[in-house]
């Protein structure tokens, strides 16, 4: 937030849907200002015009999904493999809830604009929570492969895992049409979360297995 101020912050909690929809370049600030209920003035004089507010925006984002993962995507290393399995579960967790909470819908579809035409925002986002359970993920799956498959395949790989969860927010016409379900709330999001840590665990099983042989 560029100040802290509560006026700042109504004008990034408007802006960030209608960036999400519209993008930079589609997004008025005549349209955000009416949607913060502040006049257009406010956004130059908080942020510096429209960039500083979309910029904004995605601090708040890294910001508020550093929060929902908490701690775990900074953890110490794992010392073993069976360590290593559960500090991806949890993460994992946290990251089921933190994506797919009808609060962070707006971040999800503000992020995929970036993963589509990066701008100097995904350097933030990525810089933040993000970026940072990545990290951690390929780490934790580093320890479980022990070096039997290269650095670039964990990372891939973890973008695999990743798109697990994403699939979930990305796809959620399909899913709330396909489940019968009117939302994605707790208990849907814990189902979910099952369902992701089964195929996890059966991902992992492999790479041990392998391991093994």
């Amino acid at each position: 937030m560029a100040d802290g101020s509560l006026s700042a912050r109504k004008l990034v909690d408007a802006a960030l849907p209608i960036f999400g929809l519209r993008g930079l370049e589609g997004a008025s600030t005549r349209e955000i200002a009416k949607a913060a209920g502040k006049p257009m003035s406010a956004i130059t004089y908080h942020f510096g015009g429209k960039e500083g507010l979309y910029l904004a925006c995605a601090r708040h984002i890294s910001e508020t999904l550093g929060l929902l993962i908490g701690a775990a995507a900074d953890e110490q290393a794992a010392t073993d493999r069976a360590e290593a399995r559960g500090m991806i579960a949890q993460l994992m967790g946290l990251l089921v809830n933190a994506m797919l909470r009808n609060e962070t819908a707006p971040f999800v579809r503000f992020i995929v604009r970036e993963q589509q035409e990066p701008t100097a925002a995904f350097d933030i986002i990525y810089a933040g929570g993000l970026g940072r359970a990545l990290l951690r993920l390929c780490a934790l799956l580093g320890v479980i492969a022990d070096g039997r498959i290269p650095d670039i395949e964990v990372r891939v790989r973890v973008i695999a895992l990743m798109g697990q969860v994403m699939g979930f927010r990305i796809g959620r016409a399909a899913t709330l049409r396909l489940t019968g379900w009117t939302d994605l709330g707790d208990m849907e999001r814990a189902l979910i979360d099952r369902v992701i840590q089964s195929h996890l665990g059966a991902i992992l099983d492999q790479l041990e297995q392998e391991h093994q042989a």
